[in-house]
């Protein structure tokens, strides 16, 4: 099967890193230059347009002035018919010539265009007039007073078509100025949306193989030893990840070797162990004679020992094979409360020795679940409150039927668990601070199998607050797979 191609990571973490920021700020430092340029280029819009404004305004009032300074020299020299008078006049009529070509360079439109040509013909053909005639023949200033009028009214028409200009340079300006601070918004907008989408998938290539070192922690943690898929991101976290499954092959290799270390000693154990126990009940049954009473009595404590030697290999056996899930579950209907009864039964020589009372309250429907493995599990809940509580104490069993489980609070009156030892409670071999001065030592096994068998069955066991006093409260929950009634005849 071909291989899924995937995107290359960097050498390193640390490569990683300066790479999701370089691409998360990339966004961001595009929208930073795009703002820069629109300013600059509006800023540049905004100078021409001043100058513009500027150009126009200056050129019709010097158009204004000079057809006003060509009026004045035209009546001194019609006035006064001095020959010298008509350079001025020649030169107010170049200063005109010198405004119009000034003014045909504005961006007006065609009807202002249409006045600067009327106003060039008016007043060149004025101008051609006033210096035809000579000093004897000039005729009376006065007729030329309607024509001056005309190029007046005309210029201020120009003057107010200059205004307009300059409002609609004002309004162009405003509506570019709106129009960027829209695009600004809207860029920003997007930049951060786009910087917010690639630091989200930045954030997931940057933690997924965090993510993967991190479960497989969790899962060595609590003692999953099964190979995991083989880790891919910078290469300092796939030697990381590499590391990691060299340690889990050797915590696999020690695993093995603990299990068949308490396989081999469990067997050998047993075998010498049953000889002693069967030599202890021939003594006991006086095969090899009558035995006195204190004969009888030493060989009652041997016969005890044994027994308890036997839980202990036996526990041995079961956390071994409860841990590696060699038996599994076979399910059948089973009556929680009977198992409990047949179980008080069944360790009564034990509850009558320390003069312990057991109340059961509460029934339940069958629960589909192995029997053998909830008996183990009780019964060795059930030893444990033996073993802790006081002479003449008294232990509660309360069953809890729920529609999707089963729940069965044990409490006893022993003096309870000490608060370090709680997160400690159910590992294997471990012994808790307040243990019992009479009782035998045990070997610590007892609630780790309990919690071992409880998850196979999908449940677990807890400690629970005890509101009746200051003994332990264990807390097992079973989920119910299918509730059915207990058949009578079954």
């Amino acid at each position: 099967m071909a291989r899924k191609p995937s995107l290359p990571y960097p050498r390193s973490f640390h490569a990683l890193l300066l790479a999701a920021f370089a691409l998360v700020m990339l966004p961001l430092v595009l929208g930073l230059l795009y703002t820069a340029y629109a300013q600059q280029r509006l800023a540049q819009q905004t100078r021409q347009a001043i100058a513009t404004t500027v150009d126009v305004t200056r050129a019709t009032r010097q158009l204004a002035e000079d057809l006003s300074t060509l009026q004045r020299a035209a009546g001194q020299y019609y006035v006064l018919q001095d020959p010298q008078l008509r350079v001025g006049m020649r030169d107010a009529h170049q200063a005109v010539r010198a405004a119009l070509r000034a003014l045909r360079a504005m961006p007006f439109d065609a009807d202002q265009r249409a006045r600067l040509a009327q106003i060039d013909r008016q007043e060149s053909a004025l101008f051609d007039e006033l210096r035809a005639g000579g000093p004897a023949d000039l005729p009376r200033f006065d007729s030329f007073a309607p024509r001056f009028d005309a190029l007046g009214r005309s210029s201020e028409a120009l003057i107010a078509g200059g205004n307009a200009l300059v409002d609609q340079q004002v309004r162009v300006l405003s509506r570019r100025s709106r129009n960027l601070r829209a695009v600004l918004f809207a860029q920003a907008a997007v930049a951060l949306l786009l910087s917010l989408l690639i630091a989200a998938l930045l954030s997931w290539l940057l933690t997924r193989p965090v993510r993967r070192i991190e479960q497989a922690i969790r899962l060595l943690g609590a003692g999953d030893l099964q190979p995991q898929p083989a880790l891919r991101g910078p290469s300092d976290l796939v030697q990381l990840g590499e590391q990691l499954d060299w340690l889990r092959r050797r915590l696999r290799e020690t695993d093995e070797q603990k299990q068949r270390f308490l396989r081999h000693v469990s067997h050998e154990l047993k075998t010498p162990l049953a000889s002693l126990r069967e030599g202890v009940e021939l003594l006991l049954d006086g095969v090899a004679g009558p035995l006195g009473g204190q004969q009888r009595e030493i060989g009652m404590i041997m016969r005890g020992n044994a027994r308890d030697l036997q839980q202990r290999i036996e526990n041995l056996i079961d956390y071994s094979r409860a841990q590696r899930r060699l038996d599994p579950l076979v399910s059948a209907g089973v009556d929680v409360a009977e198992l409990l009864q047949s179980l008080v039964r069944r360790n009564e020589l034990g509850l009558r020795a320390k003069h312990l009372v057991v109340d059961i309250d509460g029934c339940a429907a069958a629960l589909q679940a192995d029997r053998g493995k909830l008996d183990t599990l009780f019964e060795n809940l059930l030893i444990n409150a033996m073993r802790f509580s006081p002479v003449a104490g008294r232990i509660r069993i309360a069953l809890l039927d729920e529609p999707q489980a089963l729940t069965v609070r044990m409490v006893d009156d022993g003096p309870g668990v000490a608060e370090q030892d709680r997160e400690h409670l159910f590992e294997p071999f471990f012994q808790g601070m307040r243990q019992p001065a009479a009782a035998a030592p045990g070997n610590g096994l007892g609630l780790a199998i309990a919690q071992e068998y409880a998850m196979l069955h999908g449940g677990r066991i807890a400690l629970c607050a005890n509101s009746d006093g200051a003994g332990a409260c264990f807390s097992v929950r079973l989920p119910r797979l299918h509730g059915a009634a207990l058949d009578p005849a079954s």
